[in-house]
């Protein structure tokens, strides 16, 4: 079985948690009692383990930027006035924009941010293995935080 290089991925994923833009994420309440920053490395983390656990071969770097950056959306759910389901179908675009604003990022790794809410997102596919990874990883964290209260 393939295993990615999780130096590669860990190396990236602490790159941007350099950059106080993606540390102010934390600002940001999300999930029952997380915060925007602690979730989004939790889906890094699930994304990367999904990933050697499949056997999929994967571009660790992008996997780690669309990862952590899913959810940079840059504001407060509540203060906004947002319901569940406008945030969750409006926020992966908005996400999409701020990030591409801050850092450079490349197609599949917009794809990566846009695409993590779907189907709900339902025209826009995930359209890569980082992608998939990502939207699945995504879920699967959302559960554990909202249902389970676990962070």
């Amino acid at each position: 079985m393939h295993h990615n290089d999780s130096k590669i991925f860990y190396d990236e994923v602490d790159r941007l948690l350099n950059d106080p833009k993606v540390r102010g994420m934390s600002s940001f309440s999300q999930h029952k009692g997380t915060n925007t920053l602690r979730h989004s490395i939790k889906v890094a983390q699930a994304s990367f383990k999904l990933a050697e656990h499949l056997g999929w071969d994967i571009d660790e770097r992008e996997l780690a930027r669309g990862a952590l950056l899913h959810d940079y959306y840059q504001y407060d759910i509540q203060e906004r006035g947002l319901g569940p389901y406008r945030h969750g179908t409006s926020h992966p675009g908005i996400a999409a924009k701020n990030a591409e604003a801050d850092f450079s990022l490349n197609d599949k790794e917009l794809n990566i941010i846009k695409s993590h809410m779907w189907p709900l997102t339902l025209l826009t596919p995930p359209r890569s293995r980082e992608a998939v990874l990502v939207c699945m990883a995504d879920k699967y964290i959302a559960t554990k935080e909202m249902v389970f209260h676990r962070f």
